[in-house]
């Protein structure tokens, strides 16, 4: 069992609940998330962290709340990093958990855990594709080496939107490792989507990437494409 699935203390309970009640006063809540901080405990930590979770009505201020929770943990340090990396394994609400991450830990781990979270994802889930789109469109804006391998099966996703950030993913990454699954990708029959189609043929021609026609691809090519001698070209 991991440490916090334990049981809470009330007082921490008490102020995780406060931190989280929109109708609270401010100062309230501004209150509990300070006493959570100075606690430093994993269950108080995590506590905070849940303040992530709630979105207020006026986003000026929603967003000034969740600043001052990301200082709060980042100020903690290495404490800070397991309850901050349950958070988000927990919750569609990662982001602001992963700004934590990168402040503390840089951006290589911030990668990582944006890798460890797209890899709980499944192809087949068709409930709640939300957090799959954000996790794959937050990684079109990072280059690591394993973002190719970790998005490529999102290309078989049951969601469009999905299938469409997990080619920008690929997308942004250097090199040819992403020129395997595109041409797949390109030459699936299955895909319905003009959009991803198209999208991909736009990556594959802008790269130069050679493409062998199976005999149904050339009359298969999104608008406004044309293969010849292997190159797919803009017409």
């Amino acid at each position: 069992m991991a440490w916090y699935d334990f049981f809470t203390p009330s007082s921490v309970a008490k102020h995780g609940r406060r931190l989280q009640d929109r109708d609270a006063q401010p100062d309230d809540r501004v209150q509990s998330a300070h006493w959570l901080a100075d606690q430093a405990t994993p269950e108080s930590l995590l506590a905070l962290c849940r303040r992530f979770d709630l979105q207020l009505e006026h986003n000026i201020k929603d967003r000034t709340e969740k600043d001052a929770v990301i200082e709060l943990l980042v100020d903690k340090g290495p404490l800070a990093m397991e309850p901050v990396r349950a958070h988000a394994r927990a919750s569609h609400n990662f982001q602001h958990s992963l700004r934590v991450i990168e402040r503390i830990e840089g951006a290589s781990a911030a990668t990582q855990l944006l890798l460890e979270l797209l890899a709980q994802e499944t192809v087949e889930n068709e409930f709640h594709p939300e957090k799959k789109r954000t996790l794959l469109l937050t990684l079109a804006e990072r280059k690591d080496a394993g973002i190719v391998e970790g998005a490529s099966r999102f290309l078989l996703d049951f969601d469009e939107g999905v299938r469409h950030a997990a080619v920008e993913a690929i997308a942004a990454q250097e090199g040819d490792a992403g020129s395997m699954p595109l041409l797949a990708a390109l030459q699936r029959r299955t895909e319905e989507s003009t959009r991803v189609r198209g999208r991909v043929a736009e990556v594959i021609a802008g790269r130069g990437w050679p493409v062998a026609d199976d005999g149904w691809l050339a009359d298969h090519l999104p608008s406004g494409f044309s293969l010849t001698s292997g190159a797919l070209q803009r017409r």
